[in-house]
């Protein structure tokens, strides 16, 4: 068996890979969890670790049969024949991501740097910390900021 890679529509990399496992194939979408916050809740989806790909695995490849799958766009080439990828890559992707963590930690003291907004890859120095904001020092602006640990990333 050969794990191949396929190029999904947009924001379809899930629904491609429940088609595949519904007709017996087996598909897998490198994912992690990540925490979405907007201004009432906070919450944690799973979302593609590679956005817009799908791996699955074949005896061989057989384009009448991947092209049944409405959420696929093509399927990536190289050298004009179809991309394979050894299994032990595969399972190192997956050994990889279940490992994974988006948790933010940092102490007082701790240099951070800002991901986004005016401040943008400015770095400051985390003065306190306060369920998920944290108050920094940006010594070289001379000012005192209140961040959201998400626009953060410590240095």
């Amino acid at each position: 068996m050969s794990w191949f890679v396929a190029h999904t529509k947009p924001r379809c990399e899930f629904k491609a890979k429940d088609y595949f496992e519904e007709i017996g194939i087996e598909a897998y979408v490198p994912s992690i969890e990540e925490k979405k916050e907007w201004s009432d809740r906070i919450k944690k989806t799973r979302v593609p670790a590679i956005s817009g790909y799908l791996f699955f695995e074949l005896q061989q490849i057989n384009y009448d049969y991947v092209n049944l799958n409405p959420f696929l766009k093509n399927v990536v080439r190289r050298f004009g024949k179809a991309a394979e990828v050894r299994n032990s890559e595969i399972n190192a992707m997956k050994d990889c991501l279940k490992n994974y963590s988006d948790s933010f930690s940092c102490h007082n003291g701790d240099q951070v740097k800002i991901l986004s907004g005016v401040f943008k890859n400015k770095i400051g120095l985390v003065d306190q910390i306060e369920n998920s904001y944290l108050t920094l020092l940006v010594n070289s602006l001379k000012i005192k900021l209140s961040y959201n640990t998400t626009k953060l990333k410590v240095v």
